[in-house]
């Protein structure tokens, strides 16, 4: 992809004006390219974080950081830890060593706000529950017996900008695959946070609802607000949406803007085939 000039930093044993690839540096961290400013807002901010599950560490060290406005792709391998990565973002899993912070906010600061849309969908599908109330709960923190005319705009408003306000009345039960992401990536958006995580937004979708998700995140990632960590296997979404990608397998093994990652062919978890429509990454 072509990288949007904002968020645009210093290269860090990066590529050159001329093209050039990037050398390589010594240790876990092989490939390094253009990264964010050091100076620029962070709206996430690992630091040296490592994770142990008994005998097996499962993150070592991991360091970097999402400026406000930028769209953040996280690939790698199975057993890559990226799902242990999420968790200790979001705050659902405390690392051995290293801190996390998100607007500058350790995850015991209940102000640090993070919108979530999961991979899987944890709900009773056969609750009654319309669209609209779903966004709502989200809002409010508990769920809506009765909406005012006040949480009816912000929720109708956050529905708009995820492509499905026409779904506001409807059932989430009687809702495809690629409505019902819609309507999570609203819930995620109502509380206007200053991260937003997305885990496999286009998994299980069928191709126009994958389309239709990844324009709406396409647009949301045009912002200047919101900074956002993408976990996808789906190409055209890296492409229109991230503007750098990190390279998980325990370590930090590569980061940098797309257009400099797709060509490293020994990144296993990244490889475009030759007619550039097709990827194939390893699952989580």
């Amino acid at each position: 992809m072509t990288a949007r000039p904002r968020g645009e930093g210093s290269v860090s044993t990066g590529a050159s004006a001329s093209g050039a690839p990037p050398p390589r540096s010594a240790g876990p961290l092989s490939f390094r390219g253009t990264l964010p400013s050091v100076e620029a807002p962070r709206a996430l901010d690992v630091r040296g974080v490592t994770v142990r599950f008994g005998d097996k560490v499962v993150l070592e060290d991991v360091t970097f950081w999402v400026p406000v406005g930028e769209f953040l792709c996280l690939c790698g391998p199975n057993g890559a830890g990226k799902s242990t990565l999420l968790k200790v973002i979001l705050g659902l899993v405390t690392p051995e060593r290293g801190e996390v912070r998100v607007a500058g906010l350790a995850p015991v600061d209940g102000r640090r706000k993070i919108g979530y849309v999961p991979q899987r969908k944890s709900f009773d599908r056969e609750f009654p529950a319309s669209a609209l109330e779903v966004v709502v709960a989200a809002l409010r923190g508990r769920w809506p017996w009765r909406i005012t005319p006040a949480e009816r705009e912000v929720a109708m408003d956050a529905l708009a900008r995820a492509g499905a306000d026409q779904l506001a009345s409807s059932q989430i039960k009687d809702l495809s695959g690629g409505e019902t992401q819609r309507v999570f990536l609203a819930r995620a958006l109502v509380t206007k946070p200053d991260l937003l995580v997305l885990d496999e937004p286009t998994a299980g979708v069928d191709v126009s609802g994958r389309a239709a998700i990844i324009d709406r995140m396409a647009e949301i990632s045009a912002s200047d607000t919101i900074a956002a960590v993408l976990v996808t296997h789906n190409l055209q979404a890296i492409a229109r949406c991230a503007e750098r990608v990190l390279y998980l397998e325990r370590h930090v093994r590569a980061w940098g803007l797309w257009s400099e990652l797709s060509r490293e062919r020994e990144l296993s978890a990244i490889h475009i085939a030759g007619d550039h429509k097709a990827l194939e990454m390893d699952g989580d």
